[in-house]
């Protein structure tokens, strides 16, 4: 029994074996009447005469190892037929090479040598079959020698007339086709539906199908036969694969995890093991085929099963999934097992068969994703309708509201830019001529102090002023902090000598209780934390008719925080009325106060606790309050402070009489008074010449009429605003006004605050933009970049001159009192008359200012020469980092001739115009000589 089932496997040896009779029906094996022998290294013999000895010199072996090899297979044949054109066909299995020798009719005949297989061109498209002349009646003996590194079955060598050949090869060539054609067209048309509906489990089914149809038509050598390609080592790679994306498409089609979450994790099986197993194609080939076989056995078993469980629980499209499976899994009964050697193959051409079984699956799958969307959409209609009845109920209602909230946010936004406008300007004239006021030298005393408590109040309204413009950014989130060294000591006093003033007029104490531990420096935002204090002591000033308001700052009772920064407790405690209980809670909320009594006595909108909280919060930190009502109030906040260090100076900050390097003529376009007078004397005062106009009309008429380097352009003037104006200059002005320069720096100055405006006024054609109330240092370095950007355009702008009458005073018909009162002062003497020398600093002594023009004389001629090898070497960067540190070094000088052409020449080599920069070299010399000289010939030069 044990030697029968042997030689059902495969092709068993036969002693003496008859020879098989040929007719037209051809013969479906040769092994089935020969005999098999392992091949060694021995040729085949040169004729029939040498065949007999030969054959006797071979091992005989029972059947085809799975796992390769290489053997011969002899038969003898008689052709009994009239035919003489037959086709020998090894199939059933892929084989990498096949020799076929055919001896006969005569003895010492040479053999006909015919090869083929995967390796080898094929006579036949997708076939191993070659075509050989066998005479009728005669007897001949075939020789085939075949090697595979693994048999998918045991392989088989028919014999078929060349006519019935073809008719076979186009009929299976059809159906392969045709096959590999529809999973193709299942793939990419799955793969346009989840482009539309972003569904797993079309993404899944398209890849389940292209890897099948890759898989057979690389197993038929599709890519071997069209395109020359043979890569035996990836043929299971996509079956492999295949169990993978498969369990991937049922695991999200069938819904496992909902209907059965232990079938779910099971799967998980197909997921890992065919991945485990995919090594094998590139290092044991010989095992691969068997593995997959195991492999997808699993996989086909597990997905019935689950398709099966599914349908039962309900889910209707899982009938097609079922039945694709058994579509699948018949071929799949009749050819596994021989694949794994357990039986003989049952069908001819069992991989044509199982392809066509995996075709009908792809096909049934189809199908059931096609029902699957079917029940989506009826429920989809369902739930559409359901939605559209509610959704036209409250259509009206909302484009009411939608309607009306559009409304409101455009009177918002026009109220909210209207009111900045309107109450920055008037606070804009009281800071800057606080400013102004605080500059005069015969100010002395108590009225100074009261000068710059008033300053610091305007200027705290004006802080208030924007968080309240800007609220919207706390409610968003949006509201940025900065981070900077301040003196925590010094901001407290400011703090308290804000609110002073309130607590004088009511005649309540004032005090604070620093500890002495808290660091001078810290590092946070100083403007929130000012505000905050600030609010904090004004409510409690408002609300405390006797006794006194008490500041304690101290370190928090809180363990050290890991990041180095220390906890600082704020406390302001009153002697007020205090608060009850039951509004404590709401007290933080915005527009909240005690109760409806205390707007009407004091006044207030209940922002600012509201404010104090976000801020705080914003920082980082806590805030509380506790009250009894008749004894007093006691808020508390807490903020974590980085160790900061003595801020240094602003190096871009101007001293206060700082003048720029270079003279511009300036065109302001301003309607206000005030802010005529107070940017006007700003400029004045960094050397610039200014001519101011009132309206859009009036800048477009001098544009047209004379030449300026820039413009300060107002937002709101009557006649033309400065949007219209800037526009027309951009647009190269009218008929009317014709603009030679369209490129003339602008820069808006406007107290249109917020980002909108910000943003509106760049869009219009503004180079910049600067709120008022101005800052004099950021209109310093405003001014300084649009000097900047006209060196790099090329524009020669004249060197700053010493301060001369006060042109805007005369426009303004206003009296200097000051310069009254110095008229008996003899003049400064004219730097540019007096010999070049260090200008005095304070807190250095002469023998400081000796030791810096030694300094000078010995660094600026290596800087200048430098310089000079730089333009020479044509290296820009170089020349342009040795003009900045001579000009850092003229700056000490008290003659600015130097420094100037420094800095022109540094813009110009900057932007890359060396060949500008070699023409002020001679100037440059000869400016370096004269300061030079000058120092020398000082005492101690």
């Amino acid at each position: 029994m044990f030697g029968l089932l042997l030689g059902l496997l495969g092709l068993t040896g036969a002693a003496h074996a008859a020879p098989l009779a040929l007719n037209k029906q051809g013969i479906q094996h040769l092994g089935n009447g020969g005999q098999l022998f392992l091949a060694g290294s021995d040729a085949a013999p040169a004729d029939a005469a040498a065949l007999p000895a030969w054959l006797a010199r071979q091992r005989p072996a029972d059947q085809v190892d799975l796992f390769g090899g290489a053997y011969w297979l002899h038969a003898q044949v008689r052709n009994d037929s009239s035919e003489t054109a037959w086709v020998i066909d090894p199939n059933d299995t892929l084989i990498d090479l096949v020799d076929l020798y055919v001896y006969g009719p005569g003895p010492h005949t040479a053999p006909q040598t015919l090869l083929t297989g995967y390796q080898r061109p094929h006579e036949y498209l997708l076939h191993y079959g070659r075509n050989v002349q066998l005479a009728p009646g005669a007897t001949y003996d075939i020789l085939i020698r075949f090697s595979s590194p693994y048999y998918a079955r045991a392989p088989m060598f028919g014999v078929k007339t060349q006519q019935d050949y073809r008719k076979l090869v186009a009929k299976e060539n059809f159906l392969m086709v045709a096959s590999i054609g529809a999973l193709l067209a299942l793939g990419l048309f799955n793969f346009f539906i989840f482009s539309i509906t972003l569904d797993k489990a079309s993404a899944y089914y398209a890849l389940y199908v292209l890897t099948y149809g890759l898989a057979w038509a690389m197993t038929f050598h599709v890519f071997a036969d069209l395109f020359d390609w043979h890569q035996l080592q990836l043929h299971y790679v996509p079956f492999f694969l295949l169990p993978v994306f498969s369990t991937l498409f049922y695991m999200h089609f069938l819904h496992l995890r909902h209907y059965s979450p232990m079938l779910y994790r099971i799967s998980k099986v197909n997921l890992v093991l065919p991945l485990l197993f995919l090594p094998t194609c590139f290092f044991a080939l010989s095992y691969a085929h068997t593995l997959a076989t195991i492999a997808i056995s699993i996989w086909m078993l597990l997905a019935l099963i689950c398709g099966i469980v599914v349908w039962c629980r309900g889910y209707q499209p899982a009938r097609f999934f079922v039945l694709a499976f058994v579509a699948l899994m018949l071929p799949g009964f009749l050819i596994l097992p021989a694949n794994l050697g357990l039986m003989q193959a049952m069908v001819a051409n069992a991989q044509l068969v199982t392809l066509l079984g995996g075709t009908f699956d792809g096909l049934l799958l189809a199908f059931a994703l096609a029902d699957q969307i079917r029940l989506l959409r009826n429920n989809l209609e369902q739930r559409v309708q359901e939605r559209t009845l509610a959704l036209t109920l409250s259509n009206d209602a909302l484009l009411k509201a939608k309607e009306h909230a559009e409304v409101v946010s455009r009177h918002r936004i026009d109220f909210l830019s209207a009111m900045s406008h309107d109450i920055r300007t008037p606070l804009a004239g009281v800071i800057g001529m606080l400013k102004f006021a605080l500059r005069d030298q015969s100010v002395r005393g108590r009225t100074q102090e009261y000068l710059r408590i008033g300053l610091h109040n305007g200027v705290s309204l004006l802080t208030i002023l924007n968080d309240i413009l800007d609220f919207s950014k706390i409610d968003a989130g949006k509201l940025t902090l900065e981070t900077v060294d301040f003196d925590l000591l010094a901001l407290i006093g400011d703090a308290t000598g804000i609110v002073q003033g309130q607590a004088d007029a009511k005649s309540l104490l004032l005090r604070r209780e620093l500890a002495l531990d808290l660091p001078r420096y810290v590092r946070a935002d100083p403007t929130r934390l000012r505000q905050i204090l600030i609010n904090l002591l004004g409510n409690a000033l408002k609300f405390t008719a006797n006794g006194e308001v008490l500041l304690e700052v101290r370190h928090a009772r809180t363990p050290p925080r890991r990041d180095g920064r220390s906890e600082i407790e704020f406390i302001i405690s009153d002697t007020g009325s205090g608060i009850d209980a039951d509004t404590l809670p709401r007290l933080f909320q915005k527009f909240e106060q005690a109760d409806h009594s205390t707007t009407r006595r004091y006044g207030g909108t209940g922002l600012g606790l509201a404010i104090c909280k976000e801020l705080v919060e914003l920082m980082n930190g806590t805030i509380g309050v506790e009250s009894r009502v008749g004894i007093g109030s006691r808020f508390h906040f807490t903020l974590p402070l980085a160790p900061g260090s003595a801020p240094a100076a602003d190096a871009r900050r101007p001293a206060r009489h700082a003048r720029h390097a270079c003279r511009l003529r300036i065109l302001c376009a301003e309607d206000v008074r005030t802010n005529q007078i107070i940017i006007g004397t700003l400029l004045e005062g960094m050397g610039h010449e200014v001519t101011i106009v009132e309206n859009g009309e009036q800048a477009l008429h001098a544009l047209g009429t004379g030449a300026y380097d820039c413009v300060l352009m107002d937002g709101r003037m009557p006649l033309m605003d400065g949007e219209q104006a800037t526009r027309l200059i951009r647009d190269g002005g009218n008929a009317q006004f014709p603009i030679t320069d369209a490129h003339i720096p602008i820069l808006a100055l406007t107290a249109n605050a917020s980002e909108h405006d910000r943003q509106r006024y760049l869009a219009s054609g503004m180079d910049d933009f600067l709120s008022k109330p101005v800052d004099e240092a950021l209109l310093f370095e405003k001014i300084d970049t649009i000097i900047d950007l006209l060196l790099a355009r090329g524009h020669a702008l004249p060197p700053a001159v010493p301060g001369e009458n006060d042109t805007l005073a005369n426009q303004f018909g206003l009296d200097d009192a000051s310069t009254m009162a110095q008229a008996d002062t003899p003049a400064p003497a004219d730097p540019m008359t007096v010999p070049v020398h260090i200008l005095p600093l304070a807190g250095l002594s002469p023998q400081h200012l000796q030791r810096i023009a030694q300094a000078f004389l010995l660094e600026a001629p290596r800087r200048l020469d430098l310089a000079c090898q730089a333009v020479r070497d044509g290296n820009a960067s170089a020349a342009a980092a040795a003009f900045h540190a001579l000009k850092g070094s003229a700056g000490y000088l008290s003659r600015p001739t130097l420094h100037s052409l420094c800095h022109q020449m540094e813009a110009l080599a900057s932007s890359g115009k060396l060949e500008n920069v070699g023409q002020f070299l001679p100037q440059l010399q000869e400016a370096l000589d004269v300061a030079r000289r000058d120092l020398e010939a000082q005492p101690g030069g």
